[in-house]
């Protein structure tokens, strides 16, 4: 079954080659680079990576990869949206770094039950640990955390710097719910566990319901406009993967 997984993982891959780069990294190459270049020259950035790695090494389709570019997309968000309410570069470039703390963080705890909760605790413990931000970063980056699953209830933010950077990991993290679910995401998360193709596709179309009802749920004006893009792009590569199974394994359901 193992194999029939990888073939479709490969097939899934060949689909989403197709599709061209979501129009977010065309729109704001400016703030996507920006992002970049402060999250790869940041020793924090380091230091809380080599510790999300350890956390997450179990945490299937949601590890260190997922995080990175989720704290990457947040900080471009972030950095958007600090320009469009006229922050200074210097309040800009906080909000980038906040961003990035959230994103790297997020789902240390994602297999755990209220892992959003769980997971802003665990973050609070670390940021302080290690001095990493003042009261105020550490109170923001674990209101994102907090804040971070779909459908659930949205909590207030007490300040803009609180509302751009939980909006900016919501949105970012959902951009995942898009091709990465059919490139990446769902492959990890059934690696150790391949259930019977027969499961696999009777869970198909809730699933695919389930991926298509998080695009009124985006946070942020960048996510609102950029955000459905990136998930209908997402469901027409399930729609072809799908076609495919139905093509070629017919006979294994």
């Amino acid at each position: 079954m193992q194999q029939v997984y990888l073939l479709l993982q490969r097939a899934a891959r060949e689909i989403a080659a197709t599709y061209p780069e979501p129009d977010f990294y065309h729109d704001f190459p400016q703030f996507t680079a920006r992002s970049r270049r402060l999250y790869q020259l940041s020793p924090m950035v380091r230091r809380l990576s080599l510790f999300v790695k350890e956390e997450t090494r179990t945490n299937l389709g949601h590890g260190l990869g997922h995080a990175e570019k989720v704290a990457l997309d947040a900080g471009a968000i972030a950095a958007v949206e600090g320009a469009r309410a006229n922050c200074s570069d210097q309040d800009i470039e906080r909000l980038i770094m906040l961003a990035h703390c959230a994103g790297l963080l997020h789902d240390i705890r994602r297999r755990q039950r209220h892992h959003a909760a769980l997971g802003a605790e665990a973050a609070r413990e670390k940021l302080t640990a290690d001095h990493c931000l003042n009261a105020e970063g550490i109170d923001c980056v674990t209101f994102a955390i907090r804040n971070h699953e779909a459908f659930k209830d949205f909590l207030p933010a007490a300040s803009l710097e609180e509302e751009i950077v939980s909006g900016s990991l919501y949105d970012a993290d959902k951009f995942r719910w898009g091709p990465d679910n059919f490139t990446h995401t769902v492959w990890k998360m059934i690696e150790f566990a391949p259930p019977p193709l027969s499961r696999f596709i009777a869970l198909y179309p809730q699933a695919m319901e389930y991926i298509a009802a998080i695009k009124t749920t985006f946070r942020t004006p960048v996510g609102r406009a950029y955000g459905p893009r990136f998930i209908d792009t997402g469901l027409a590569i399930g729609r072809q993967l799908l076609e495919r199974i139905e093509s070629e394994f017919k006979g294994q359901f």
